[in-house]
Formats: structure tokens, C-alpha cells, sequence
């Protein structure tokens, strides 16, 4: 597992093959497919992990005096800093995360960490539709990033930008 999780963070999940993985931990392909059962049992065991890097990086985020800005903040250095694995976790769909426990207890514990941070005091539809609105606008944006159209000097200054448009007080990221 590993070695699969080195190739997402280098190449992202694309970059993953079961004999690639073999081939880095020395063992015949066919090995792996006893503990996983194929390239996307590997892939939803590494995007579990993946999720629980981030929910590490929401879990201290959410404790922070400000922990809406430092939720969105730590979100778009994850994805920044990780854009493999962030492209892994969030092109999981909602069969393979129900598929597989690990991925799935995983994925909720990032969800319930966005409750807490993006939607505190709402409940129920209320707060489900707040966190939307609060991932759709990263996801958008981050990827606008990746393409160029939002430019910023760093990723402090993204990070910056990114907290201010979910605040609804965008102004020009620079660059």
C-alpha cells in the first residue's frame, strides 16, 4: 500500500497499475490481488488514507478561534500541496466509497469535520447545503488554479483568496 500511495502522490491515481505497485514492493502482480481484489480495491485503500490526511489537516483546523478560515485554508493546502491524493479522494463516487468500510468511515469523518467547520449551529438539510456550497466554490476554484485562470503568487496568497470568496468578500488574488 505504500508503494501505491507514493505513486498517487507523485502521478496521481493514473499513475497507478497493479504492476507498477508489484514491481516496487518486489512481489508478483497477481500478489496483490489477495489483499485488495484489483486496481480499484488498491485505489480505494489509498484514498482512504488520503482522506484521513485530511481530515488530520480539518480535525486542527476546526479547533482553530477562527475555524471557518482555517477549515477552507487547510483544504486548499491539501489540495495544493497534495494534488495527487486530492485528486484520488475526490474522484471517489458514492458507490466505490460505500463499497469499501475503510474509505467510507473515512470519508465521513471528513464530513463530519465540515459540519463542524463550515456550518456550526446549522442542522440537517441546512448545514448539508452550506458545506456544499462551500466545496463546490474550492473544488471550482482549485481547479481554475490548476488551469491558470485564477492566478496567485503562492499558496498562501490562493489560501488567502479562496477563504475571502467563501466569506463573499472576494478581491484580486495578483499575479
Amino acid at each position: 500500500m505504500d508503494a501505491a500511495f507514493g505513486l498517487v502522490r507523485a502521478g496521481g491515481p493514473e499513475a497507478v497499475s497493479m504492476r507498477e505497485v508489484a514491481g516496487k514492493v518486489g512481489v508478483a502482480h497477481r500478489a496483490l490481488y489477495r489483499p485488495f481484489g484489483d486496481r480499484e480495491g488498491l485505489l480505494n485503500a489509498v484514498a482512504a488514507r488520503g482522506y484521513d490526511l485530511l481530515a488530520d489537516r480539518l480535525a486542527a483546523a476546526v479547533e482553530a478561534d477562527d475555524p471557518r478560515r482555517a477549515f477552507v485554508a487547510a483544504y486548499a493546502r491539501f489540495a495544493l500541496e497534495e494534488p495527487g491524493l486530492y485528486a484520488l479522494v475526490m474522484g471517489r463516487d458514492r458507490r466505490q466509497i460505500a463499497a469499501a468500510p475503510a474509505l467510507k468511515a473515512a470519508s465521513d469523518r471528513v464530513i463530519q469535520l465540515s459540519l463542524r467547520g463550515l456550518a456550526p449551529g446549522l442542522r440537517g438539510a441546512e448545514a448539508r447545503d452550506a458545506v456544499i456550497a462551500v466545496w463546490s466554490l474550492l473544488h471550482g476554484a482549485l481547479a481554475l488554479y490548476r488551469s491558470g485562470l485564477i492566478r496567485a503568487a503562492d499558496a498562501d496568497q490562493l489560501a488567502d483568496y479562496l477563504v475571502r470568496l467563501t466569506e463573499g468578500r472576494p478581491f484580486s488574488a495578483g499575479t
